[in-house]
């Protein structure tokens, strides 16, 4: 949706004038003929119907409110926010969510996925109170839309989310109090009574997908042990699933776990060097392979695991699959000061190679 700043800058040089001369025409200065089309600012309310006969044109058209496909702009939002989840780039979501919010007013989906931005971005603040600061944004408007929105599934979203920031943030009490607000638990979830409809072959790939996504949340979940705990308890969880070690998405979490492992392990008064060199080869690996499926050879590839063996994924629509590869972040990674002590070591000079 164009803006009206760019609307005028258009009628005018339709009607072939200068910035100047539609200035003199509105009694204006040509500085804020300037500033509205390059949306410094907006003209005066007493200036639109001035504005819009001057252009032979109605008020409604001059403010856009006769565009004839309105919903492209929501669908161009919608998309560019979607790509954002292959970038990584979080700034960039930031501020379509607060395009989307300002052009969609209402929007409760748009309202909710920023209040989710803003809180995933806090982290980056080293300020304490610049963090906290984004938090209690982010709580006001997950709260604006839990008390205004309709859809169950945006609203209980919003619930999660604020339930998470709070806790966070100390205030336990209040967040039992939003998640009271959660509705009660249906007897059957769609999911039990689409499996009644599916044929061997469906309900296979079915279940097996079922299981994945059981398995996601249980690395989730052990995401929240203490590091070493983590890593070897998720690395003998994907040994059991997938024994053949074809983990495909899921060298991306091994490789965040074994880094926790060696991160806590560097925190001892005497790290074992060889524990640390060793679990460093097994990141470094985790990385190559990673970034062979999604940056190197992308498409569609299968998992090889009797537990897995019918789900097929494409890597060109993972999360980050056109954002920083693996191998960088672990090349940065052994440039952290903490590695100081190993740097002489061939076998570390080896790895960052």
């Amino acid at each position: 949706m164009k803006t009206i700043g760019e609307r005028i800058r258009e009628y005018r040089k339709a009607a072939k004038l200068t910035q100047e001369q539609l200035a003199a025409r509105l009694n204006v200065s040509f500085q804020s003929v300037s500033k509205w089309e390059t949306n410094n600012a907006s003209p005066d309310l007493s200036l639109i119907i001035p504005i819009a006969r001057l252009f032979g044109i109605s008020a409604d058209e001059l403010l856009g409110m006769c565009d004839s496909d309105p919903d492209s702009r929501y669908d161009e939002l919608k998309e560019a926010y979607e790509h954002t989840f292959k970038t990584e780039d979080f700034a960039e979501r930031q501020r379509i969510c607060e395009a989307a919010v300002s052009e969609y007013p209402g929007d409760m989906r748009w309202l909710s996925n920023l209040a989710w931005v803003i809180s995933n971005r806090s982290f980056e603040y080293g300020d304490e109170k610049e963090y906290v600061a984004e938090q209690e944004k982010a709580i006001k408007l997950f709260d604006a839309v839990i008390k205004n929105c309709n859809d169950e599934l945006v609203r209980s979203e919003a619930i999660d989310g604020i339930t998470q920031l709070l806790s966070w943030r100390g205030r336990c009490d209040e967040a039992r109090r939003y998640v009271e607000l959660l509705p009660e638990r249906q007897p059957f979830s769609r999911e039990q009574v689409i499996e009644n409809c599916l044929s061997d072959e469906e309900l296979i790939i079915f279940k097996q997908n079922r299981i994945k996504s059981n398995l996601e949340g249980i690395l989730w979940d052990l995401s929240l042990l203490a590091p070493c705990t983590f890593a070897d308890a998720e690395k003998a969880v994907l040994c059991a699933l997938i024994p053949d070690g074809n983990y495909l998405e899921f060298n991306h979490s091994l490789y965040y776990a074994v880094r926790q492992k060696i991160n806590g392990i560097i925190k001892k008064d005497n790290p074992d060097r060889k524990e640390i060199l060793r679990l460093l080869k097994e990141m470094k690996s985790c990385a190559a392979e990673y970034d062979r499926i999604v940056f190197e050879k992308p498409g569609i590839y299968r998992y090889t695991s009797p537990v897995f063996d019918r789900i097929e994924t494409d890597t060109r629509d993972w999360f980050g699959s056109e954002g920083k590869p693996m191998s960088e972040d672990f090349r940065e990674y052994l440039n952290d000061h903490t590695f100081d002590f190993l740097r002489i070591d061939i076998e570390f000079g080896e790895l960052n190679k």
